[in-house]
């Protein structure tokens, strides 16, 4: 097990066991805590907003030791049951790695919460954390755990720069996208493959090994046929969705283990109605036979519905 899965594999335990003590050991001096901010999309860019929107919990980019404060502060009151923390895959690295994770509790408000999220861990030399971010479905946070003021919205001035290069057949989506050419895009997937996002307010659509909807709430349908998939995004091509292009991705980085490849990206598009969509990303891409099989895409949902009028 390298350092870096050890742990993040320990700070998901700890976090499961509902042990703050246990979480900062694991931590560097001076480590952050990363989580996305729905409409304000500056509050969540952490090098022009290095500290956050100061919102729980969509607070952008958080200081380990106020957040853990935060957390102490806040968590036994807000799930007198605890909050369980379930590892289900992990992308592994030697300085960084990637672990998706399953979470379930119920709110002292009495609803449940359910998120799927796809942590990502850096370490420093010594195997101590210096950053997490925390990508989840953050409509379904915002529902249960937010204080119920809306958040408000913010734009960035552009697309953050590209980072390192990808490997094939990955690196040739983006541009695809960009162009809206779906054919090229259709081309890179194997013929059985499938497209998992997580699902807002039905949580039982976003189940990952479960069936999901294409049809429901736009982009919010958990595991369908990437062939319905691609029905779907030429539909909203032909209908006129964007007016550039498609959605223009930036890879920052990316992480191989075997099939598996976790990027970390940005995406921009300008809407027909003029709103601005910048969302980050997670994708998980499991590539087989030089063709990819499977992506799961963990993204800012509480900014997809804010320009969808889902709110």
């Amino acid at each position: 097990m390298t350092r870096a899965t050890r742990a993040g594999m320990e700070f998901i335990s700890a976090l499961d066991q509902g042990s703050l003590g246990g979480l900062g050991r694991l931590c560097a001096p001076g480590a952050t805590w990363w989580v996305d901010t729905g409409p304000d999309r500056l509050g969540g860019d952490p090098r022009r907003a290095p500290q956050g929107s100061g919102r729980f919990p969509l607070h952008g980019l958080m200081a380990m030791d106020r957040k853990l404060a935060l957390m102490r502060d806040q968590g036994p009151g807000a799930f007198p049951s605890g909050c369980r923390q379930i590892p289900r895959r992990v992308v592994v690295g030697d300085d960084w790695c990637v672990i998706e994770v399953d979470g379930h509790g119920v709110h002292a408000n009495g609803r449940t919460y359910a998120n799927r999220y796809g942590f990502v861990f850096d370490v420093d030399e010594r195997g101590a954390i210096t950053s997490v971010r925390e990508y989840l479905d953050t409509m379904h946070a915002q529902d249960v755990i937010g204080d119920g003021e809306p958040v408000p919205r913010t734009g960035l001035e552009r697309v953050p720069e590209a980072g390192e290069p990808l490997p094939e057949p990955v690196a040739a989506m983006w541009p695809a996208l960009a162009r809206g050419d779906i054919d090229a895009f259709a081309a890179l997937f194997a013929d059985d493959a499938t497209w998992w996002t997580d699902s807002g307010r039905d949580r039982r659509r976003g189940r990952h090994h479960g069936r999901g909807d294409i049809d429901a709430n736009g982009p919010f349908h958990g595991t369908v046929a990437m062939a319905d998939k691609l029905a779907q995004m030429r539909r909203r091509l032909a209908g006129g969705a964007y007016r550039s292009a498609a959605v223009t991705v930036t890879p920052h980085r990316w992480l191989a283990d075997d099939t598996l490849i976790a990027i970390e990206a940005s995406g921009d598009a300008l809407l027909r109605d003029g709103g601005r969509y910048q969302n980050r990303y997670l994708w998980i891409v499991d590539v087989r036979d030089h063709r990819i099989a499977a992506v799961r895409e963990y993204c800012d949902t509480l900014h997809l519905a804010d320009l969808m009028g889902l709110l």
